[in-house]
Formats: structure tokens, C-alpha cells, sequence
């Protein structure tokens, strides 16, 4: 695949992006994981990546990072940069302790930078600093052996910022986790996205979704939907269960349950609420 490198608010561009790997044994087909993807990603986008597993959208991921994929064809022109230039961009992975090597948070971060060769001089401070912007700033000499889960996914973000990435790739790192522990890494990476972080984050939860995200869906390597979420759980009539979420068999939130309910007994709620506190709002506005 060629590279280029612009200087526009595009940070990534995939075009037609095809994922066929290898045979590995005599007489089995070659078949495509990624089929024909093109996406745009610009700087300071909310993506939210969904699709069931094998769907084919850590593959795409991992390409838009700059991973070297095998079977990969098709171009993406890149204007990103990390402190470690040249390199892909680290994603975040649902067990995070599979590619820790330090022994507590601030020793990991520091070997992380060390190893992406960062100036010396510089490694220290960028691995305290990074850690403490993601509320782990009382925990930088903590065993790693005693942190949870969602602890653990927080020291992993924290690498990414301390590589000074643009671009956050987080592949259903709250997947594992309990509620409370999902909030809190929710609640950091939001804050780094308001803060003019991009961020890919990749799940299953539609409960995850919040206003203005954008939303690219999945299913058998294509990309099915690239959109809103107004768009995402439109119906073309109240009682026609034929929204794009339905018809891919995603379980709606909560909210967005409701306001189907209430669509289908004449009850029109616009901005569509998919979330607790859009619902409110709706539910209050409604008739005036």
C-alpha cells in the first residue's frame, strides 16, 4: 500500500482498503475480511467503530494506524504524527496487561517511550505527566499486579498520550469491565477528545454513543453505515422495526427503546433521544 502525507485537517484517508490474507493451507479460498473500505478521518472526530466480532473493524483499525496488515491493498494517505515518528500509531487493546512490561504504571509508560527510542531526557516527566492526566497520578508507583481492570486500560492511554498522539485507537476496551470502571475510562477518553484528541473507539455497546458521534458500522468486512446516530436509529414509519440498528440486530439503548415506544403511539421526539439525558430534554421541549 503507497503512503502520502498531506497538510490538511484529514489526518487519515483510506481508499478501498481490501484485507485478504494469505493461504495457509493447501486447497483453502482466499477470502477478503475487508471489502473495498474507504474512510475519512479528520482531526478532532468522535468515531465510533461498531460491528459483531469478525465483522472486520479491528482489521481496518490496525491499517488506519499503520500497522503492517498482511493481505492488505488499497491506499492510505496519512497526516499524523507521534513522538515516535515513523512508527504506527499504539492502540489500546481490551487486556492491556498482555503488552505491559513495567512493573508499575510509570515504569510501563517509561519502557514504552524508551523502546519507541523518545529522547532520554524527556521520557521521565512525559511518562508522569501523561499518567496524571488520565487520574492515575496518585498511582504511579503502584504495582501494576494490584490495579484493575479499568486501571489498567488507563495506563495504556496514558502511553498513547505521553507518544503525543493526535489519534486515539481503542479497540472494546471496556469489554471486560464492570460499569464503574467502563465510566471511568469513558469519562478520561472523552476528556481527551474535548480536549482536540480524534478518537477511533471500537465496541459493541450502544450505550457507549453519545451526541455528535459519528458512527461507521460494520458487517462481513463493508462498511453499512456511516452517519449520525439520528440516522442510525431512524425509522421510516412508528411502527416499521426497520431502523439500520434494528435491521443489524444491535440491541438499542435504553432511551432510544422508549422513544420507539412513544413514536409508535404518536409521540414524535426530535432530536431522536438515544440516551438518558437526551430523553429528558426531549420528554421536557415535547409540545412547547
Amino acid at each position: 500500500m503507497g503512503e502520502i502525507f498531506l497538510e490538511q485537517a484529514i489526518q487519515i484517508e483510506m481508499k478501498k482498503i481490501t484485507v485478504a490474507p494469505p493461504i495457509m493451507l493447501e486447497g483453502q479460498m482466499r477470502r477478503a475480511i475487508v471489502k473495498d473500505v474507504s474512510i475519512t478521518i479528520h482531526q478532532g472526530e468522535w468515531i465510533t467503530l461498531l460491528g459483531r466480532n469478525g465483522s472486520g473493524k479491528s482489521t481496518v483499525a490496525k491499517v488506519a494506524a499503520g500497522y503492517r496488515v498482511a493481505g492488505a491493498a488499497g491506499q492510505v494517505i496519512r497526516n499524523i504524527q507521534t513522538a515516535a515518528k515513523g512508527r504506527p500509531l499504539p492502540i489500546v487493546m481490551q487486556q492491556p496487561e498482555a503488552g505491559m512490561i513495567g512493573a508499575t504504571p510509570w515504569e510501563d509508560v517509561v519502557l514504552m517511550l524508551e523502546q519507541n527510542e523518545l529522547p532520554g531526557d524527556e521520557i521521565p516527566l512525559k511518562a508522569e505527566l501523561a499518567l496524571r492526566s488520565v487520574g492515575m497520578g496518585e498511582r504511579l508507583h503502584q504495582s501494576i499486579e494490584t490495579l484493575s481492570g479499568g486501571q489498567k486500560q488507563l495506563v495504556a492511554i496514558a502511553g498513547c498520550i505521553a507518544m503525543s498522539s493526535p489519534l486515539l485507537v481503542l479497540d472494546e476496551v471496556t469489554a471486560m469491565l464492570d460499569p464503574e470502571a467502563s465510566s471511568s475510562v469513558m469519562e478520561q477518553v472523552r476528556g481527551l477528545h474535548k480536549s482536540g484528541v480524534t478518537v477511533i473507539w471500537i465496541t459493541q455497546k450502544l450505550e457507549e454513543l453519545q451526541e455528535a458521534d459519528r458512527i461507521i458500522a460494520m458487517d462481513e468486512g463493508a462498511i453499512v453505515f456511516d452517519g449520525q446516530a439520528e440516522t442510525w436509529f431512524a425509522r421510516t414509519a412508528p411502527l416499521q422495526k426497520d431502523s439500520i440498528c434494528e435491521r443489524l440486530c444491535f440491541e438499542a439503548p435504553y432511551a432510544a427503546q422508549v422513544a420507539w415506544e412513544l413514536q409508535e403511539q404518536g409521540v414524535q421526539l426530535s432530536p431522536f433521544p438515544f440516551t438518558a439525558e437526551l430523553l429528558a430534554k426531549a420528554v421536557k421541549q415535547y409540545g412547547r
